[in-house]
Parts: C-alpha cells; sequence; structure tokens
C-alpha cells in the first residue's frame, strides 16, 4: 500500500469535493450536534471488482473507498460483509461503500454508526449468531467517517488482533482524507488568483467598452474555455456589450440574438446555467443555452449572472467545443470560479456602465457640476439650511386634521348580570364566556336534594292538613275544621314557597346574547351565595362604543362629531362611529383623568362584545406644527400655570 502518486491526489480530492457525486453525504459537522445517518440503497452503494487497484490506482474517490473497504475486510478472520460511512457539509452520514452487504446488514450497521456518531469510539455489539465491529475515524474531536464489520461468529481472544488490524488500516483512510483537504486548499487559492487576474483585466480600462472587452478577452487565455461573451441589463432583457475576439459582433444578428436568449435565461433564474445540465445537479430551465450550442458548435455551454446587492445586473457567458474524439463535462469547480469573479467584477462594471449612459451617468454628473456652481464646494451647510426652512414653512402654512386618540372598549347595548338567587352548591354548567344563547337556554343548576326533601316534606303536612279539614267538617266539628282549615292553607304556602325555590335552583338566560363572563364547569359542587354573580351576557346586533378620552383632549370633544375606530381583533378594518354622550364624571387612568364618551357604531360582521382597539375622533383641522405639537403645549401650559406665581 505504498503507490498513490498523482491518481491517489485526484481520488483524495474526489473524496472531499465530490462527495455528493460519488453517492455520499454531502454535509459537514456543525457544532456539537451529532451526524444523522442518510439511507441509501445497496445497489447505491460503491463496490470494488479489484480491490488493490482500486486502492493503488483509483479513478475516483469512490474507487478507493471500496478498495480500502475490501482490503480490510478480506484481512479480517469470519468478516462476512463490511459497510463504509462518510459525513458530508451538513452533518449527515451517508453509506459510501460497502463489501457483500444486504440490507438486513445494512440496516443493523445504520443503527450501530448513528450510536457511534453520538460516542465516537470502537464499538462491539452482537446481532443473532453475527458480531458486529463499528469503527470511527476523527477529525478535529468529531466523527467523519464510520467503518462497520459483520463477523460471522464471536471473535473471543482474537478481538484485540482484529481491533488492532482495522486501527492499522484506519490510518490510510485518515491519509486520503487529510490529502484531499490539502487539495481542496490548492484548488481554492487557484481560484483566487483566477478572480484577481479576471478583476485586474478589466480595471485596466477606465471606460466601460475596454473593460469589457478585456474581460472577455482574458477568459479563454486564463479558463480554457474558447469564447466569452459579456451582457449588461437593459429594461427587461439583456444586451450584448462584447464578445471574445470580435470587436464587431453587432453585424453577426442571428449569434446576438441567441447569445442574448440565454443571457436572459440565466439572469431570470438569478443562478449559473449551465448546458448540458449535470444528471446530479439542480434542474434548471435550459431552452436558450441548447439552441446556444447549437449556434456555435460548442459542447459547453455556461452563463453566470453578475449580482450587485442581489439584483443581475448583467450576465457572463462562456463556451466550449471538443476536439475530435473529445467528450466535455461540466466542471463544477469552474462554475464556482466563474461565479466568483462575477461576484468581483460586477460592481465596477456596473459603475463604468452608468458612466457611459447619458441620462443615469452624464447627466448625474452635470446635474452635481450645476448644484455645486449654486451652492459651493461644500453644500451640506446650504443645503441643511433650505431643508430648514422648508420644514419649517411646511409646518406653520400645511393644514392637517386634528383629531383626538383614545383607547376604545366596544360593548352590548344592553349587559345582564345573572345573579345566584339562593344559597346553594353548583351542581351543572352548561355555558361559558364566548358562547352564544337565546332567551331561556338553561344556563347551569343547582344542587335541588336538600329542596327535594322539604318538597317531600310539604306535600307531607298538606296531605295531612286536608285529611284533618275532611275528618272535621265531615264530624260537624266546626272549631275544629276551622284550625284545620288553617293548616291546609298555611301547607299549601309553604309547599308553593318550597316549589318556587325549585324553579329558581334552574338558571336561565334572560336574553338572547353572547355569554362574556362566568365558566363554572371548574366549580361544579362549589357552595354560592344569594347575589354572587354567575354569568354576565351581552345583547348582539346592537353595539355601543366607549372611548376613554384624556381630560386634556375633552375641551374638542362635541357630541355628534364622527371619527373611527380599529379594533385589535379586526385591524385590517376601520369602523366609523358618531360621539353619542360624554360623561359628567372621570375615571381615574394610568396618571391622568380620563372621560368616558358613549358613542354610536354601525354593527358589522365579526363584531364582538369586548373587543378593544383605537378610536381617533375627528374635531377639526389645524396647522401642521399645532396637530404634532398640541398635547405636549397643552401640558406645558398648565404645569407652567401651577408654577408660576
Amino acid at each position: 500500500m505504498t503507490r498513490q502518486g498523482d491518481a491517489g491526489a485526484k481520488a483524495a480530492r474526489g473524496i472531499v469535493r465530490q462527495r455528493s457525486r460519488s453517492g455520499l453525504a454531502d454535509v459537514a459537522h456543525k457544532g456539537s450536534e451529532a451526524p444523522r445517518v442518510e439511507a441509501a440503497s445497496v445497489a447505491a452503494l460503491a463496490t470494488s471488482a479489484d480491490p488493490w487497484r482500486d486502492f493503488l490506482v483509483p479513478k475516483t474517490g469512490a474507487n478507493f473507498l471500496a478498495g480500502w473497504l475490501a482490503l480490510t475486510a478480506g484481512r479480517l478472520s469470519d468478516c462476512r460483509a463490511a459497510v463504509l460511512l462518510l459525513q458530508g457539509e451538513s452533518g449527515v452520514l451517508g453509506f459510501a461503500a460497502g463489501w457483500h452487504l444486504d440490507d438486513t446488514v445494512q440496516t443493523l450497521a445504520g443503527k450501530l454508526a448513528a450510536r457511534l456518531a453520538q460516542r465516537p469510539e470502537p464499538l462491539i455489539e452482537k446481532a443473532g449468531q453475527d458480531t458486529l465491529i463499528g469503527y470511527p475515524l476523527e477529525q478535529g474531536g468529531h466523527p467523519v467517517a464510520v467503518a462497520v464489520f459483520v463477523l460471522s461468529r464471536d471473535p473471543g481472544t482474537g478481538l484485540r488482533p482484529l481491533l488492532r488490524e482495522i486501527h492499522w488500516a484506519a490510518g490510510w483512510l485518515d491519509a486520503r482524507l487529510w490529502q484531499g483537504q490539502a487539495a481542496t486548499g490548492i484548488e481554492r487559492a487557484d481560484s483566487a488568483k483566477l478572480v484577481l487576474d479576471l478583476l485586474a483585466a478589466a480595471n485596466e480600462h477606465q471606460r466601460f467598452d475596454g473593460a469589457a472587452l478585456a474581460l472577455v478577452n482574458a477568459i479563454p487565455e486564463m479558463t480554457g474555455f474558447d469564447t466569452a461573451a459579456l451582457g449588461m441589463v437593459q429594461g427587461r432583457g439583456v444586451r450584448l456589450e462584447a464578445l471574445s475576439r470580435d470587436a464587431g459582433f453587432t453585424a453577426k444578428a442571428r449569434l446576438t440574438r441567441a447569445v442574448e436568449a440565454a443571457m436572459a435565461e440565466a439572469m431570470d433564474q438569478s443562478a449559473p446555467v449551465g448546458f448540458p445540465e449535470r444528471p446530479d445537479g439542480r434542474q434548471m430551465i435550459t431552452l436558450a443555452h441548447a439552441a446556444l450550442a447549437r449556434e456555435l458548435g460548442a459542447a459547453l455551454i455556461l452563463s453566470v449572472p453578475l449580482l450587485v446587492e442581489g439584483r443581475a445586473e448583467g450576465v457572463l457567458t462562456v463556451a466550449k467545443s471538443p476536439q475530435p474524439g473529445q467528450s466535455l463535462a461540466l466542471d463544477p469547480s469552474a462554475v464556482e470560479d466563474l461565479r466568483l469573479a462575477a461576484a468581483a467584477i460586477g460592481p465596477g462594471l456596473k459603475t463604468r456602465l452608468q458612466e457611459r449612459r447619458w441620462i443615469s451617468g452624464r447627466g448625474r454628473a452635470l446635474a452635481g457640476r450645476a448644484a455645486t456652481a449654486v451652492l459651493g464646494r461644500r453644500p451640506t451647510l446650504s443645503l441643511a439650511a433650505l431643508a430648514g426652512v422648508a420644514a419649517i414653512a411646511a409646518l406653520i402654512l400645511v393644514p392637517a386634521d386634528l383629531r383626538v386618540h383614545a383607547d376604545a372598549t366596544l360593548k352590548g347595548a344592553t349587559q345582564r348580570s345573572i345573579l345566584a338567587p339562593q344559597q346553594g352548591f353548583i351542581a351543572e354548567a352548561n355555558v361559558k364566556a364566548g358562547d352564544a344563547v337565546s332567551a331561556g337556554t338553561v344556563l347551569a343548576r343547582l344542587d335541588d336534594r336538600e329542596l327535594r326533601v322539604q318538597l317531600a316534606a310539604a306535600q307531607a303536612r298538606l296531605a295531612k292538613a286536608e285529611q284533618d279539614w275532611r275528618t272535621a267538617s265531615a264530624a260537624g266539628k266546626r272549631s275544629e275544621a276551622a284550625i284545620a282549615s288553617t293548616a291546609l292553607d298555611e301547607a299549601n304556602a309553604a309547599l308553593s314557597l318550597v316549589e318556587a325555590q325549585l324553579a329558581r335552583l334552574t338558571i336561565t338566560a334572560p336574553q338572547s346574547g353572547l355569554v362574556i363572563s362566568g365558566d363554572l364547569r371548574q366549580r361544579i359542587g362549589a357552595p354560592v351565595s344569594p347575589g354572587d354573580q354567575l354569568f354576565e351576557i351581552a345583547s348582539t346586533g346592537q353595539y355601543r362604543l366607549f372611548i376613554d378620552v384624556s381630560e386634556y383632549d375633552l375641551e374638542l370633544v362635541r357630541p355628534g362629531q364622527t371619527g373611527q375606530v380599529t379594533f385589535s381583533g379586526l385591524a385590517s378594518h376601520s369602523l366609523p362611529f358618531t360621539v353619542a354622550t360624554i360623561a359628567s364624571v372621570s375615571d381615574p387612568g394610568a396618571g391622568e383623568n380620563r372621560f368616558r364618551v358613549e358613542a354610536d357604531i354601525d354593527p358589522v360582521e365579526g363584531l364582538r362584545p369586548g373587543l378593544t382597539g383605537t378610536a381617533k375622533i375627528d374635531t377639526g383641522s389645524a396647522w401642521l406644527a399645532w396637530v404634532l405639537l398640541r398635547g405636549t403645549a397643552v401640558r406645558l401650559w398648565f404645569w407652567s400655570w401651577r408654577m408660576l406665581p
């Protein structure tokens, strides 16, 4: 296991940069969160037909992983299956390679790998007759790979040599991962150099036309593409501004239209668009790019928007034609390089283009020179003074509506309180706050067991009194009959009283409306006393609006004035109202007295008693300055009157 060379470096680079194309999870550990395990089909995992060739001279990162796993598993006694999982950029452990793997073994290995991700240390576990050995590989204190080996029997005392063999084999995988990260760092340095070189080529020219032409001519020399074109956004489309190795492209109308259509396609999607599309990449619309490829006879077309503050200001399009017998594929690293270059070059090109255009560039410069001639070289103070004068004039001369703002509460036109008729215990509760009820609806019942006993006793006394009266009357005993008659009347009265008390134990709604307070469901069996408020019912269909106006604004409010109110529960609607009456007594509020103003409001759908909001009463008009400062001015005047002798 010593020959690695350039092929090994490329394979290592593929492990780090091309995990998603190898069927691996494209993730990276985030903080201390343990990686999850991403499912994959057995058929999708990399396997090795020639482990030594795949290990020593791998074509891809997946080949190296499969070769390493097959060689390591083959050196372990009684090993019948193995699987390797790698971590990508979002923290998911993905199945990367397998050896003699089936769905059952993959499921067991996935569960073991999930536990290893939580606690990265070698783990041995029994699964029926099999023994599973899990070995994590860490970098930076976090697991980046997990290998699981399935043994057909318990290794017993041979476990320590097996773990030592796995440990030494894991060193090759660890080294390859570090080698891939180093290769990625070199590629990033190359990308940065490319961006700086292209930026320098464009910055050699002060005018837009020269910078654009220098840029598109430098791209083929530095990237290997055959053709480069630059377009800038104009209206709702893209206008071709420069084409490499051709300063007179405007005569080629057909080619110009094809290039501009491809650029517009990338601008509309605000993302790089390549043709042909990668099968594992993001699905994009590529109709115009396919047409441009046919027009140029190119195998690869790539368009990258020039984004400035998140908005596409232009598009950079490149193309490459194949050599005879050559097949080309779009390299993701090339896409990323051009995207970075576009992000760096875009702002400068936009500025030069604005300077070239008459209205937005030269016209702006002429306007600036004219302002300098009028206001001087340092116009800040002059402009500030003019702005101050204009603001004061607006405050003095501009009229505005004068309104009184106050808190408002909506209530029903009639509001009834339901009280406990007598002492007793709550036996039944049928409604709660928020329920709509009709007149006569049973709201609650009190316990009637004691009164039922009294009713039976009263009925017995009545029966006895009737019997005594009949006996005395039949015997002709007038005095005894008179006494019995009096007792009979008393028994009837006692019975009527008990029946009336029983009837009052059933509490009904006195009117139709909405229950706005009262919920006895949590008080079943609790005692109540006569006069205790059980429910409160507000009528619906007609409402009263109560507005709490500050004493400082009371002089502005008059009956008949109109206004608008917005409730918190109906914030999208402003409802009109008319002031009806003003209370003669105040209600102390938070630091000041408030007077309750009652207003009429038309019922609309959605209104419910208890809604709160803000009311604005129209009280006339005044200067804008007075509208803004009136509240403060009134309070200051009153305070000064109190303080001055």
